[in-house]
């Protein structure tokens, strides 16, 4: 009995201890959601994180290489064309599979506009480049280009299988991959590569992947840079996105903006698309699904910030794979959505703001949800200008998912890309 009684004792010693640490867990998550809270601007009342369902996050999320064993790995890929340049702005896309047409439209707008900074791009292994990408992407200045080779596998999700292409000859997003070699360990003195590692994580799809490859993109970049991530088949720009952004010129930065850009609240909400709702309740269950049914969908494709907020955001998004195991492609927006109206990113240290912004009143202009009508019928697209404006009558900076509209849709690709290849093929086919 005696025995019992101290081993009941030390049961209850760390119950107390626990009750303790939860106790001054809770006390500083209180202390710090009000200190964020004065610096956090939403925009609008309708991104009002959820009250039904909050997450105490971290302070810091861990590094996409804490997994690897011994510590101290780091990122060792190489681009394959082009150099970083650390103390400029950048874009980030993973491009992968699309015809020439499709990059000239994305990289020929955004340097149109008077983007100085680094366009950075991931694009297929080289026997599954389409004619000409290669030798365009090389060609434009200020343009990084990394060749996304990976070890895939068979719809077993364990049979080694090359990167498949499906019959219209696109990329298939449902293939599970591993990026090997992409992080190891270097010697601090002299920087050559000692080792590298193997992926040390599940096979995943690509729209998963390319944030591993944006984190290792940022380490490029100093903290007061500002950063877009966007996706390039189906975005474009009006004028540089980067013009009248607050700026900081401490490039040791602790602690920055970050940008989120929602879909439209009057055509969707998260429960109302099916899409979306199945990637929430995959991913977290009926719970967390029930609670944010109302509330407007957050786009995972068009982010941006200053790089020391970006990457503890792009840490926590890579973190949400790890600990949800779902295999969804387009699940990143699950994540991206359960991590902005849980506040699970409230207590990051490196995020002084987070500011949403609602569709069509920001720098990126999300169209996708407004399909249940026509954009002229909205009132935002100018066929005869050929000019999407936000809800000020202004034109979007940058227009995101503009295939979804009939009429801009042929618009662009008819009068603009076909026009941008025929002149391009002309210039250089000769």
């Amino acid at each position: 009995s005696q025995r019992y009684l101290v081993s009941n004792g030390k049961h209850s010693l760390l119950k107390m201890i626990r009750s303790f640490c939860l106790i001054a867990q809770l006390l500083l998550f209180i202390k710090i959601t009000l200190i964020k809270s004065e610096n956090t601007d939403t925009k609008s009342e309708l991104f009002e994180p959820s009250h039904e369902i909050r997450v105490l996050g971290p302070s810091s999320f861990p590094k996409p290489t804490d997994l690897l064993e011994p510590e101290g790995a780091v990122p060792i890929v190489k681009p394959t064309h082009g150099e970083h340049r650390k103390n400029v702005d950048a874009v980030f896309a993973y491009a992968e599979g699309y015809d020439l047409q499709y990059y000239l439209h994305f990289v020929e707008t955004l340097f149109a506009t008077g983007f100085t900074g680094d366009l950075v791009v991931a694009i297929a292994e080289k026997r599954l480049l389409q004619p000409n990408v290669l030798e365009y992407l090389t060609s434009v200045p200020n343009v990084v280009v990394y060749h996304s080779d990976m070890d895939c596998y068979a719809p077993d999700h364990v049979t080694p299988e090359p990167r498949r292409t499906t019959n219209q000859g696109m990329m298939d997003i449902f293939q599970m991959c591993h990026i090997h070699d992409v992080y190891g360990w270097v010697d601090p003195n002299t920087g050559e590569v000692l080792r590298k590692a193997e992926d040390p994580k599940e096979a995943r799809v690509v729209a998963t992947l390319r944030y591993d490859w944006y984190w290792i993109w940022l380490q490029h970049y100093q903290k007061n840079s500002w950063i877009m991530v966007l996706d390039a088949r189906d975005s474009y720009f009006q004028s540089n996105p980067f013009q009248n952004l607050p700026r900081r010129n401490d490039p040791n930065l602790v602690s920055g903006h970050l940008y989120f850009f929602g879909e439209n609240a009057e055509a969707t909400r998260l429960g109302k698309s099916t899409k979306n709702r199945n990637w929430l309740k995959n991913g977290y269950g009926n719970d967390v699904i029930k609670a944010l049914a109302n509330k407007p969908t957050i786009c995972s494709g068009s982010t941006m910030g200053e790089a020391v907020a970006m990457e503890q955001y792009l840490r926590a998004l890579i973190n949400e794979k790890d600990e949800t195991s779902i295999r969804m492609t387009g699940s990143d927006q699950g994540f991206h959505n359960y991590l902005y109206y849980t506040d699970k990113l409230a207590n990051v240290a490196a995020i002084s703001s987070l500011t949403v912004w609602e569709q069509g009143k920001g720098i990126i202009n999300n169209l996708g949800a407004l399909r249940i009508k026509t954009l002229e019928e909205w009132g935002n697209f100018n066929l005869t200008s050929g000019v999407i404006n936000n809800w000020d009558s202004s034109p979007s900076p940058v227009v995101h998912q503009w295939d979804r509209d009939k009429s801009l849709h042929r618009y662009i690709f008819r009068d603009k890309m076909k026009k941008m290849l025929r002149k391009w093929l002309a210039e250089h086919k000769k």
